[in-house]
C-alpha cells in the first residue's frame, strides 16, 4: 500500500475508533509516564513498535535514575532528543538534540539551577502528556508548545507559539547521555534543509549518528557556532563542539513542524530515510500512522474485566514490550556494526538486551509476533553467519558492549527454531548458537572474566572468577537450548556433549547450605557470608543467591532431587520467601522488590513463583504471583520497582496476569499461574484465537478451582506452545481458597529433567588443583607452604621463580619454606585424568604485629568507603590481598575522593618499607591514583612525610584493567602513627566518556616491614 493510502486509511480508522467507546481501545490506556520514576528508567517520549528513532525530552546524565535521559523528579528540560533506550541499567543514546526557544539565542545549554542562563526551560507534569506515539509539553519559559511523534527512522516536532514572535530552534548535536563526543558538524544546505552529524562512544561504541532536518516554512535566520561562539557568513562546521540555530518568524498560534531523519551510515541514508518515511506529510499524518501502528500491535491481545488501573498497566506493558529491539539499517538496507557499514538484504536490528529479555519478552513475541522474531533471528544470526563478529552478549547500536554474562542470545534463537517460527533457517541457527558456546572471547568488564576455558574442561565456572554461580548457571541453560536445537537438527552428538554440559550446576550444589556455593578448581567451597551483601555479590550476577540456586529451569526435577524431594524442595521455597532477615552491607542497584529473599527486580529470580507447580502445589504459585502482580506493579510515574529492561519486567506482567509462564523458553511449555483478567483473548498471526477467561470475580478469588480447555476439563498445570497457537479457550474457575487436589496428581505436573546416559557425568574429569589450606598471604619471618590436592594419588609439582610447572619441575614431597615474598606455582597429575589447572599465589613478607597490645593496630579513614568494603577501612589490614576484579570483596572503594587512612600502633614501632596495592579498570571507572603520599608521627599531630610518589599513566595504559603496588623503601623510621594518603585521579580524562567526573579509587593491603 502507499505511503499515503496508508496515512488516508490510519486516519479513517482513528476517526472510526474515536466514535467508539473508548474502554475498547486498546491503546487509550498506554501511559508512557509509568517507568519513568523510581528506578524504571523508561522515557515518555514519541516512538513506533521497534524504531529506530526514540523522541523524547532528554537531559544531561545526573545519575543511574538518568539512565534514559529523562526522569519523573525533572522540572528543567534540556531539549528533545531522538534516540533513547528504554527501561535499561545501562546509560547511552541521546541523539541530536533540538530545543525552541525565544528571545535572546544562546547556545549553552546552561544549568539546571539556574535555566536562564542557557537555553533550558522550566516545565511542569501538570502541562505534559505522553500516549502511544505522541509526546507534547508547554516550556513555561518560552510559552512554546512542543509536540512530538514518530515514524521508524524519523523523528517529527511541531513548535507552537503562544503569541506572535521569532522562535529560535537550538540543534545541538553535543548531547549526549553518558557518552564521550569526539566530534560534530553541522550543516545549512537551504532555507528549509540542515543536516550534521555527532560522533561518540560509549555503551555503543565508537559511532556516527547522521541527521537531516526539514523544516516546515523557511529560516528568517540562522547561525552556526564552534565552542558556542558564532561564527559568521559560514554554511559548515566541523569540530567537537558545534551546534547551530535556525529562526522562523511565527504568528500566535502559528506552528513549526521539523522532521529530522537519523542514519547511523550516512548523510546520503539519513536524507533517503526521509524522503521514505515522511517526506510531503504533516505532523497530523504522521501521528495518525503512529497510532495506528501502536494499535496494530496492542490489539494483538485484548482483556476484559479487573479494573481501568489493570488495563492500565497490561497495556502500558504492551507499549514497552513493543519498543526494542530497535531498527538500525537504512531503506537501502546499510546499517553499522562493529565499526563497519555493512549492506543486508533483511531489516537489522539492535539493542539487544537478551540476558533479560529472553525469560519472558522473547517467548511472548514467539507467540504474538513470529514476523518479527523472525527478522529478529534473522538480525541476531546474521551477527555470525555474515559478518563473522558473533553473537553478542549486550549489543547497543551494533556494538557488543558485554555489560552482561554469558552467551545468553542463544535462548532466544534456539527458542524460536525449536519452536518452528517461519522464516528461520534452522541451521544457520544452529552454527551461531554452537560457536557462541564454544567461543573463549567476550569478557565482561562488570563481572570479571567469562571463564569460558574453565567451564567447558569442568563443567563450571571456578570461584578463582566472580560470579561463577550465575556464570555456571546461565550457560548450562543456554546449553541444554542447544542440545534441544541439536536433537531436532539430528545431531545426536551435540545433543549428548551439550546436554552433559547443562548438568554442570550440580557441582556447585552445596549440599549442606541447600543453596549453589561458587568451588574452586582445587574442589573447595569458596567462603561466603550471606548475610552480607558484599559476599554474595561476589559470586552472583545482582547478588541473588536465592533466585540463582534456583535457576536450573532446563532440570528443574533435577534440583528437585538433589534436594531430597518435592516437599523438600517447596519448603525450600516458603522459606526463601518467607525470610525477613536484615543483610548488611551494600546492596546492588538491580536487588529490589522483596518478598522475603525473593528479588522480583533482579530477571534470574522472576521463574520462582512458579516452581511450585513442579513440587505439585500449583496453589502456591497462584498466590506468589498475585503477591508481585498486587505489590510491584502500579499505573504511577513510580509504577515499576525497577528498571524495565526493555521490556523484560513489564513482559513478566503481561504473562503473568494472562495466568500462564514460560519458565524454561525452549521447552515448549507455559506454566500456569492465576489469571488476573476475567477474559483474555490472543488474536494470533495465523488467523485463530486463543482465549483465557476467569469466571468468579478473579481480581478478588485469585485460587485455581477447576479448569476447562476446549470444553474437557483440564488438570495439567501447564500449557504447551501448540495448545495455544492452535487456538482455543482455556476456563478457569477462580476461588477465595486454595484447591489442594487440583494440578497435583504426578501426571499434571511440569516435568524438567535431563536425563543422561551412563556413560556421562557433570563431574569435573580433571585433576583437582593442588593449593595452601592457609590463605594467608601475608607473612612475617617466615612461611611454611604445605600443599594438599582433593584427587587421590595425585603427584603436585612447583615453582617459586614464576616458571610454568609441568612433571619436569620440583615435586613436592614436604613442606616448602620461604622467607621473602614469592611467587609460588604449583600443577597436580593423576592418571586416567586431565593434569589440573595451575595454582599461583603471590606471598608477601609483611609485618603482622602480633607484639602490639590488644586492639592494634587501628586504622581510621577520613573519608569512609560508602560502597565497596568495610566503611571504617579494616579491609585495608586484614591481611588478604585484592585481585584483577574490582568486585572480589577485598578492595576498598572510594568515589571521587581521596584515600587517607592514619594507622596507629599503640606504641612506637620501626617502620623500613610501606607498600599499597592499587587498581585501574576504566571500562567500570576506576582509575589509578595520581600520587601517594606516606607519612609518620609521633603524637598524632605532627606528621613528616618520609615517601612520595607522584604517579602518570598514559591512555594505552589506561585501556585495560591492571593491579599494581606501590612501594616505599624507608630505612628505619621509629613511629607510631602511619597516614597514607592515596590520591584520586582526580577528573575523568577527555578521552574518557566519563570525561569531567571523578571516577572511583580501589585501594588494597597496606603492607607494612
Amino acid at each position: 500500500m502507499h505511503v499515503k493510502n496508508i496515512i488516508i486509511f490510519s486516519t479513517l480508522i482513528l476517526g472510526f475508533w474515536a466514535c467508539q467507546n473508548r474502554s475498547q481501545r486498546p491503546i487509550d490506556y498506554v501511559d508512557p509516564m509509568i517507568g519513568t520514576d523510581g528506578i524504571g528508567h523508561t522515557f515518555p517520549g514519541a516512538t513506533v513498535p521497534f524504531g529506530m528513532v526514540q523522541l523524547s525530552p532528554s537531559n544531561d546524565f545526573k545519575s543511574w535514575n538518568w539512565c534514559s535521559g529523562y526522569h519523573y523528579s525533572d522540572s528543567v528540560l534540556k531539549g528533545f532528543a531522538h534516540t533513547h533506550i528504554s527501561g535499561a541499567g545501562l546509560a547511552g543514546l541521546g541523539d541530536i538534540l533540538l530545543m525552541p526557544m525565544v528571545g535572546e539565542v544562546k547556545l549553552n545549554p546552561g544549568t539546571e539551577e539556574d535555566p536562564e542562563s542557557g537555553y533550558r526551560s522550566r516545565f511542569s507534569h501538570d502541562r505534559e502528556k505522553a500516549s502511544a506515539g505522541y509526546y507534547s509539553v508547554m516550556l513555561d519559559d518560552y510559552d512554546v508548545h512542543v509536540e512530538l511523534t514518530a515514524s521508524e527512522r524519523v523523528g517529527c516536532h511541531r513548535y507552537t507559539l503562544g503569541k506572535e514572535g521569532r522562535l529560535n530552534v537550538i540543534i545541538d548535536p553535543t548531547h549526549n547521555i553518558m557518552e564521550k563526543v569526539l566530534d560534530t558538524g553541522v550543516e545549512f544546505l537551504s532555507e528549509t534543509e540542515f543536516r550534521g552529524y555527532k560522533k561518540c562512544d560509549g555503551e555503543a561504541g565508537e559511532r556516527t549518528v547522521y541527521f537531516y532536518a526539514k523544516f516546515s516554512k523557511p529560516v528568517s535566520g540562522y547561525g552556526l557556532a564552534k565552542d558556542d561562539e558564532i561564527i559568521t557568513e559560514v554554511f559548515k562546521l566541523n569540530g567537537n563542539n558545534t551546534k547551530a540555530f535556525v529562526q522562523f518568524d511565527l504568528q500566535s498560534d502559528e506552528a513549526l513542524e521539523v522532521q529530522v531523519a537519523l542514519s547511523f551510515v550516512s548523510y546520503k541514508g539519513a536524507k533517503a530515510n526521509y524522503e521514505a518515511e515522511v517526506k510531503g506529510n504533516s505532523f497530523e499524518e504522521t501521528l495518525a500512522e503512529a497510532k495506528h501502528k501502536w494499535s496494530e500491535k496492542l490489539n494483538k491481545i485484548h482483556v476484559k474485566g479487573t479494573s481501568e488501573s489493570d488495563k492500565r498497566i497490561f497495556y502500558t506493558g504492551m507499549y514497552h514490550s513493543f519498543i526494542s529491539p530497535n531498527l538500525v539499517s537504512d531503506v537501502d538496507g546499510k546499517y553499522w556494526l562493529e565499526g563497519k557499514a555493512y549492506p543486508s538484504k533483511i531489516p537489522q536490528y539492535s539493542n539487544y538486551s537478551t540476558w533479560d529479555t529472553y525469560r519472558a519478552l522473547n517467548p511472548l513475541f514467539t507467540i504474538i509476533e513470529q514476523g518479527k522474531t523472525a527478522e529478529f533471528v534473522n538480525s541476531l544470526t546474521s551477527r555470525y553467519t555474515e559478518t563473522k563478529v558473533g553473537l553478542p552478549v549486550w549489543e547497543c547500536l551494533g556494538h557488543d558492549n558485554v555489560c552482561m554474562i554469558g552467551y545468553n542470545a542463544v535462548s532466544p534463537l534456539a527458542d524460536a527454531a525449536l519452536k518452528d517460527i517461519p522464516g528461520i533457517d534452522k541451521e544457520k541457527v544452529y552454527q551461531a548458537v554452537r560457536a557462541a558456546a564454544m567461543s573463549l572471547e567476550k569478557h565482561s568488564p562488570n563481572y570479571d572474566k567469562n571463564g569460558m576455558a574453565e567451564y567447558i574442561r569442568l563443567g563450571y565456572v571456578p570461584a578463582e572468577l566472580n560470579c561463577a554461580v550465575s556464570k555456571t548457571t546461565e550457560q548450562n541453560y543456554y546449553d541444554w537450548c542447544i542440545s534441544q536445537l541439536a536433537k531436532k537438527l539430528g545431531n545426536q552428538n551435540d545433543a549428548a556433549l551439550f546436554a552433559e554440559r547443562s548438568m554442570g550446576y550440580k557441582n556447585l550444589y552445596h549440599p549442606v547450605k541447600k543453596f549453589l556455593y561458587s568451588k574452586y578448581t582445587t574442589g573447595e567451597w569458596r567462603e561466603m557470608n550471606p548475610k552480607v551483601w558484599d559476599d554474595l555479590i561476589a559470586n552472583y550476577v545482582s547478588g541473588n543467591i536465592w533466585g540463582y540456586s534456583a535457576y536450573v529451569p532446563h532440570d528443574v526435577n533435577g534440583l528437585i532431587e538433589l534436594m531430597g524431594g518435592k516437599e523438600v524442595f517447596a519448603l525450600w521455597l516458603d522459606d526463601i520467601f518467607a525470610d525477613t532477615t536484615q543483610i548488611g552491607g551494600h546492596t546492588h542497584v538491580d536487588i529490589s522488590g522483596f518478598i522475603g529473599k525473593y528479588g522480583h527486580g533482579d530477571e534470574p529470580s522472576q521463574h520462582m513463583p512458579y516452581l511450585y507447580n513442579y513440587a505439585g502445589q500449583p496453589w502456591k504459585t497462584q498466590e506468589k504471583v498475585r503477591q508481585v502482580i498486587n505489590d510491584f506493579y502500579f499505573d504511577l510515574p513510580d509504577g515499576l520497582v525497577n528498571n524495565d529492561d526493555l521490556g523484560q519486567m513489564s513482559a513478566w506482567y503481561i504473562f503473568s496476569s494472562m495466568g500462564f509462564y514460560p519458565v524454561c523458553p525452549g521447552d515448549m511449555k507455559y506454566i500456569i499461574g492465576s489469571p488476573l483478567f476475567k477474559e483474555v483473548v490472543l488474536n494470533l498471526e495465523n488467523g485463530k484465537q486463543f482465549k483465557v477467561k476467569a469466571k468468579n470475580k478473579p481480581k478478588e478469588n485469585i485460587y485455581i478451582q477447576s479448569v476447562m480447555l476446549n470444553g474437557q476439563p483440564y488438570t495439567k498445570t501447564y500449557l504447551t506452545h501448540d495448545q495455544i497457537m492452535d487456538g482455543g479457550e482455556l476456563i478457569c474457575i477462580m476461588g477465595s481458597t486454595p484447591n489442594k487436589d487440583w494440578g497435583t496428581k504426578q501426571g499434571d505436573l511440569p516435568y524438567a529433567k535431563v536425563d543422561l546416559n551412563k556413560n556421562q557425568s557433570a563431574l569435573p574429569k580433571i585433576t583437582y588443583k593442588p593449593y595452601d589450606k592457609d590463605n594467608s598471604e601475608v607473612f612475617e619471618g617466615s612461611r611454611r607452604i604445605e600443599l594438599t590436592c582433593h584427587t587421590s594419588n595425585a603427584k603436585i609439582y612447583y615453582t617459586l621463580d614464576g616458571r610454568t610447572p609441568n612433571k619436569r619441575s620440583g615435586a613436592y614431597k614436604k613442606p616448602i619454606i620461604i622467607s621473602k615474598t614469592s611467587n609460588l606455582k604449583a600443577i597436580a597429575y593423576a592418571n586416567g585424568m586431565e593434569q589440573s589447572f595451575i595454582y599461583e599465589r603471590t606471598y608477601y613478607a609483611g609485618r603482622r604485629f602480633a607484639e602490639l597490645e590488644k586492639g592494634f593496630p587501628k586504622i581510621t579513614l577520613l573519608n569512609e568507603s560508602k560502597k565497596f568494603g568495610d566503611a571504617d577501612g579494616s579491609m585495608l589490614l586484614d591481611l588478604e590481598i585484592g585481585s584483577e576484579s574490582f568486585n572480589d570483596s577485598r578492595w576498598t572503594g572510594f568515589d571521587g575522593e581521596d584515600m587517607v587512612a592514619t594507622i596507629d600502633f599503640g606504641q612506637p614501632i620501626s617502620i623500613n618499607n610501606v607498600s599499597i596495592g592499587y587498581l585501574s579498570n576504566t571500562g567500570v571507572w576506576i582509575f589509578p591514583p595520581s600520587s601517594v603520599r606516606i607519612s609518620v608521627s609521633m603524637d598524632n599531630d605532627n606528621y613528616n612525610t618520609i615517601g612520595y610518589q607522584k604517579l602518570n599513566f598514559s591512555q594505552e595504559e589506561m585501556g585495560k584493567p591492571f593491579l599494581r603496588r606501590q612501594d616505599f623503601q624507608l630505612g628505619r623510621t621509629e613511629a607510631r602513627y602511619l597516614k597514607v594518603k592515596v590520591n584520586n585521579f582526580g577528573l575523568v580524562p577527555d578521552w574518557h566518556a566519563a570525561a569531567g567526573h571523578k571516577g572511583w579509587l580501589f585501594v588494597d593491603e597496606i603492607l607494612i616491614n
